[in-house]
């Protein structure tokens, strides 16, 4: 339930899901990171970004491994 500052639920629930499938939603953000940035006083765009080493090895390991994580399963293939 949205406080009653904001429109009915069914209006911002139809603006949203327009935003998303126009596109307009990913644009609006990076606006606001950039204008964020700028009014700290840096540049628009970031220069580099860090990645996390096990979030990496976390993320190739689980596309190999499937939905299940390697684990032990004693379901039978029905293709098998």
């Amino acid at each position: 339930m949205l406080s009653k500052e904001y429109p009915n639920y069914k209006t911002v629930c139809s603006f949203y899901n327009r935003a998303i499938q126009n596109e307009l939603w990913e644009e609006m953000t990076a606006l606001l990171v950039q204008k964020t940035r700028l009014n700290v006083k840096r540049n628009a765009e970031p220069s580099y970004s860090l990645i996390d080493s096990q979030s990496v090895k976390t993320a190739s390991a689980s596309e190999e491994r499937g939905f299940d994580g390697g684990k032990k399963s004693n379901v039978v293939n029905a293709t098998s």
